[in-house]
């Protein structure tokens, strides 16, 4: 069995995917096995079992064997584990919300003084732009040059005109609708279309992505119809991910909910400026640009901008207040960028942060009774 001091910390990275067996639920015998959990038949491990509500259970309450009883997994997680872990100090607030729960707010509420956000960090050896094998030219905070051949290159890379003047956004992520790939749809207009401030219309885009049918069908469709201003990369390269983090002006994440997101982080390594909704570790790892900041006194520009609603409204707002800057306000984007560029999202601090949480989780009695595991 375990030996007695052991502790168990579980990490949240998504709170949508509940590991749910069987789904839906069934009533035939057996309605599932804790055998297949590598725990003992003879058992009820009641942490583990959730009722689906009976308008989700195949029957819709008319058959009276259906019960809806299932094993998730999630929950057993939450509420048998020492701490509670999850990716982001802004998730860990939103998974104890009713919309960031997906409906396991209560079992979170109910851990929330053992419950802790801590922020992913990124292999800083890989997503390094003074030493990047996939990048056209190197380039560091004190000397940029070089990310304008980057984007030439990406320009030249992906039949886009070639325009040096012209701002590359880009979007990396899962064509699914959590990431805000609809919202995207919404606005393509309004961002190629050009306004009489002459801010949008002068633009490029690059998506790139993989996922459900319709959204490719999108990516595929806005390539066709704004051809060599806007590509639309179905699948995904590595190599082209560093190409695009390297060669964009822009990054645009207009997820949804994102309990961390790694591309925020990827883009400000190489000054390529995020724009993303504030939720999760969007929030927390995006500092909204200040024009009125003061450098004697300390404070920091920024790093790009935030926006409150996921929606066209929402995207439009933040991506016009960055290509107003990008076209207008030269020496505060320069600033922007070395700014961004400095930003330590290495795992070193999140690793001593977690070493923290293991030390809490040996200083308190085990939350659960080892038996019967033991």
């Amino acid at each position: 069995g375990l030996p007695d001091p052991a502790r168990s910390i579980f990490v949240i990275h998504n709170m949508g995917y509940h590991g749910v067996y069987p789904n839906p639920p069934t009533w035939e015998s057996p309605k599932f096995s804790w055998h297949d959990l590598g725990l003992p038949d003879d058992s009820y491990y009641d942490r583990f079992v959730w009722t689906f509500p009976i308008d989700e259970r195949p029957s819709k309450g008319r058959d009276p064997r259906d019960t809806g009883e299932a094993i998730k997994l999630l929950r057993g997680g939450i509420e048998m584990a020492d701490r509670v872990v999850t990716v982001a100090p802004s998730y860990k607030d939103e998974i104890m919300s009713c919309e960031g729960g997906f409906g396991m707010h209560d079992c979170t509420r109910g851990r929330s003084y053992h419950l802790d956000g801590i922020l992913n960090g990124i292999d800083i050896q890989e997503w390094n732009p003074s030493n990047d094998s996939h990048i056209a030219a190197p380039f560091t905070a004190d000397n940029i040059t070089n990310k304008s051949v980057c984007k030439q290159s990406l320009q030249f890379d992906l039949g886009l005109e070639q325009k040096p003047d012209t701002p590359i956004v880009a979007f990396i992520g899962r064509l699914a609708p959590q990431k805000g790939v609809d919202v995207l749809e919404q606005v393509l207009g309004w961002l190629m279309g050009g306004d009489h401030l002459g801010v949008t219309g002068d633009v490029q885009l690059v998506m790139m992505g993989s996922g459900e049918g319709r959204y490719a069908e999108f990516l595929m469709r806005a390539e066709s119809q704004f051809k060599g201003r806007v590509v639309g990369y179905v699948g995904f390269s590595p190599e082209m991910e560093h190409k695009i983090i390297a060669g964009a002006d822009i990054l645009i994440m207009p997820s949804k909910y994102e309990p961390c997101g790694l591309p925020q982080m990827y883009a400000q390594r190489y000054g390529t400026i995020p724009v993303v909704h504030a939720t999760g570790g969007l929030k927390d790892s995006v500092v909204q640009y200040s024009p009125f900041y003061n450098k004697t006194l300390g404070e920091d520009i920024g790093t790009g901008w935030q926006f409150t609603a996921p929606d066209e409204g929402g995207v439009r707002f933040g991506l016009w207040n960055a290509l107003h800057t990008y076209k207008h306000y030269k020496d505060s984007w320069q600033e922007l960028m070395v700014s961004a560029m400095s930003k330590d999202f290495s795992w070193e601090l999140s690793a001593k942060k977690y070493e923290q949480v293991m030390r809490w989780a040996k200083m308190d009695q085990p939350f659960t009774n080892p038996w019967p595991f033991q």
